[in-house]
């Protein structure tokens, strides 16, 4: 078997003395001598005792070499390439989430141009849900355009790591802070509680799991939506549902999510074997989107628009339609509702004089129609706000 060798300097020299240290931590080796410029690493395999230096100042001019002497031991002692390590290395505090697409249509590794460009916003659609189900107070079998900071400044944290051979595959990186102590809690302390990326991390797989498990009920059983609402807490929502149906591409291929966590903070008597989606779970996924936003109203929604209907028969209140967009989400929606004559009174005179208007209620979906139920605080904007 051909193990690939890491010959780039800047790739080697890339690597910080802390990921070096992480990673043979996490791996069990045991530290035995620091001196200056290095730290001494030991390991017992199979009886046979191996010793690793690793560099400790990336300053010193031979620092890449270094690395790569580190890597020719590692590659020894797991039988692995130094490629495959060195890419362990560089995400070491990482949780990584992989999405491994299998497009019938294209050679291994590629993908068509729509559904590669559908597949990351469709993660990112994924990673977005799982942090909005751990921010809330509650969960949501709809959730809110509009996102907290908290879920905002993760989205600026998580990367993405180029796509792999072997299908199509899409990893997600997000960092975690390490964990400084490797002691177990005694029997009768509690767990510390995880930092909010790892939190994330596990929401999101547990939650494709529960929407994954739903998709199989629903496929077998007569009451299929209730296998999706029953998962709300876990984090399924229509977002999600939403965000998987995309990761299938135009044709529904099937893929599969599997999760790794960040070495440097492990979490014991945790499983996370790959979930598997099938062509069949699709449409069904889909649907359960659909009804979900069907109803289960968006609570709290801002709608911020123009006027570019309005119908009333005599007094009272009348239906008027705003063309804008849904709390501050750049897509341009078109949404119904109706308004008592007050407020209908001030939404026609922004209709003649095309001025902004901004109304909020809940907002819901009825076939094709996006609908604003229980308006409230409507009120025009001048123009020059």
């Amino acid at each position: 078997m051909i193990r690939a060798q890491v010959t780039d300097r800047d790739a080697l020299a890339a690597r910080l003395p802390s990921e070096l240290a992480m990673y043979l931590r996490a791996h069990e080796w045991t530290m035995r001598e620091r001196s200056g410029t290095g730290v001494q690493w030991t390991k017992t395999v199979g009886g046979d005792e191996f010793e690793a230096l690793q560099p400790q100042e990336s300053t010193v001019r031979d620092y890449a070499a270094r690395v790569r002497d580190l890597l020719n031991v590692l590659a020894v002692v797991e039988d692995r390439s130094q490629l495959e390590i060195l890419g362990d290395i560089t995400s070491v505090s990482m949780d990584v989430h992989s999405v491994r697409a299998f497009p019938s249509e294209s050679s291994p590794g590629m993908i068509g141009l729509d559904d590669g460009v559908q597949a990351f916003e469709s993660v990112r659609s994924l990673v977005v849900a799982a942090a909005y189900a751990v921010s809330a107070e509650r969960p949501r079998a709809v959730q809110p355009a509009r996102k907290s900071a908290e879920v905002l400044r993760l989205l600026r944290e998580v990367r993405i790591a180029p796509p792999a051979e072997g299908s199509f595959i899409v990893a997600v990186h997000t960092p975690v802070p390490p964990r400084l102590s490797t002691a177990a809690p005694a029997l009768f302390e509690e767990e510390p509680v995880e930092p909010f990326e790892r939190r994330v991390s596990l929401r999101l797989y547990d939650a494709v799991r529960a929407a994954h498990n739903a998709a199989n009920d629903a496929l077998v059983g007569p009451d299929g939506l209730d296998a999706f609402t029953d998962a709300v807490p876990t984090g399924v929502s229509a977002n999600l549902c939403e965000a998987l149906v995309g990761l299938g591409g135009e044709a529904g291929h099937p893929f599969e999510l599997s999760l790794r966590l960040a070495p440097s903070r492990p979490l014991r008597a945790r499983l996370f074997e790959p979930i598997h989606f099938r062509r069949d779970h699709l449409p069904v996924l889909a649907s359960a989107a659909q009804e979900l936003r069907e109803r289960v109203p968006e609570e709290g929604a801002v709608v911020v628009g123009n006027v570019v209907r309005l119908h009333r028969e005599g007094a009272g209140t009348g239906e008027i339609s705003v063309a804008g967009t849904v709390d501050g989400d750049e897509r341009l929606r078109r949404v119904w509702m109706n308004l008592g004559d007050e407020d209908y009174a001030s939404a026609t005179r922004a209709h003649q004089d095309m001025l902004t208007v901004s109304v909020r209620g809940d907002l819901v979906r009825r076939g094709t129609r996006l609908y604003l139920t229980n308006p409230a605080t409507f009120r025009v904007i001048a123009g020059d706000d």
